[in-house]
């Protein structure tokens, strides 16, 4: 099976739920550039494909390869783009 990634955004979120219910519960934004972000400033990860369910449902995991700790120095001093 192909990688296949996913990058959410302001055109595709209502296909993530879990993600739109974040959004509306204000523990997500999008920035100035369109990326959506934690409210510490990490952007959200691209959804990688990890497998396809026996109902042919697929299944995402996000991405953490740009995530940072939201107490470390990086998350305190991010200025919003």
């Amino acid at each position: 099976m192909a990688e296949q990634r996913i990058r959410l955004t302001k055109e595709n979120i209502e296909h993530w739920p879990g993600f739109s219910k974040l959004l509306k519960d204000g523990k997500v934004k999008f920035d100035s550039q369109g990326r959506l972000r934690y409210i510490h400033g990490a952007p959200v990860g691209d959804l990688v494909l990890v497998r396809v369910n026996k109902d042919g449902t697929a299944k995402y995991k996000e991405t953490a390869n740009e995530w940072f700790d939201p107490e470390s120095g990086k998350a305190r001093e991010f200025i919003w783009p």
